[in-house]
């Protein structure tokens, strides 16, 4: 806890206010039953999870149920990069059919690592970049640290994504093919655009975390260069 935090809690108790309770861990939920409720290509499963008690005399928390989806076949990982033209400062995306929202939808070369085909989340980033932006190469530069377990999809979903920024790709000669059910339209746009398109409500939301991650550590590498 901060010196900060600290003193403010000892304030409140000498004023005879309650202590603030201690922030929950991960820990603090069990895991205690889980079924595989629908398996596709996602899988649903109904997870239990008994909370922490309730009240201080209370030997056990109340237990709920929850609908959990995932991808088991990735090992509930993908990853998203950030293709980055120095030269002109633009960003490749694409644009393809969602079939959740059942619209088109914004969005950087992102796919499901699979263990079969990639050495390493890296490696999955590159095979969809080169499928999706038909591109290739460049200075990769992951926007995670190493070791990160990934970043939450959503709340109700196993699945983690990694972040790359990869800058100056050059066009891939031999892309790798798409799946029969992608219609993806590539575009490149320039910054201001980037923006525009990342508040406007029509990119997925890994997506956009991905820019602005990818954003803040252009801006780093340039501030760098210029104090070299």
């Amino acid at each position: 806890m901060s010196s900060t935090g600290g003193q403010h809690q000892t304030d409140r108790q000498q004023n005879g206010a309650a202590a603030e309770p201690a922030p929950l861990a991960a820990a603090s939920f069990k895991v205690v039953g889980e079924d595989v409720i629908h398996a596709r290509y996602l899988t649903l499963y109904n997870r239990a999870v008994q909370f922490p008690p309730s009240t201080p005399d209370a030997a056990k928390g109340p237990v709920h149920e929850f609908d959990v989806i995932g991808h088991p076949q990735a090992e509930f990982h993908y990853a998203v990069v950030f293709p980055y033209h120095s030269a002109d400062s633009t960003v490749t995306l694409v644009r393809e059919y969602a079939q959740g929202p059942h619209c088109m939808v914004w969005c950087l070369p992102t796919g499901a690592y699979d263990p079969r085909k990639h050495a390493d989340y890296q490696g999955c980033a590159r095979a969809e970049m080169s499928e999706e932006a038909q591109l290739a190469g460049g200075t990769w530069v992951p926007l995670m640290p190493e070791g990160h377990p990934g970043i939450p999809e959503v709340k109700w979903c196993r699945n983690r994504f990694h972040a790359y920024l990869v800058i100056d790709p050059r066009p891939d000669e031999q892309p790798g093919q798409r799946d029969k059910e992608e219609l993806i339209e590539v575009c490149r746009v320039g910054l201001p655009e980037l923006r525009e398109l990342m508040m406007g409500g029509e990119m997925l939301l890994p997506s956009i975390t991905t820019c602005y991650m990818a954003l803040e550590r252009i801006r780093e590498l340039q501030r760098q260069e210029r104090g070299s």
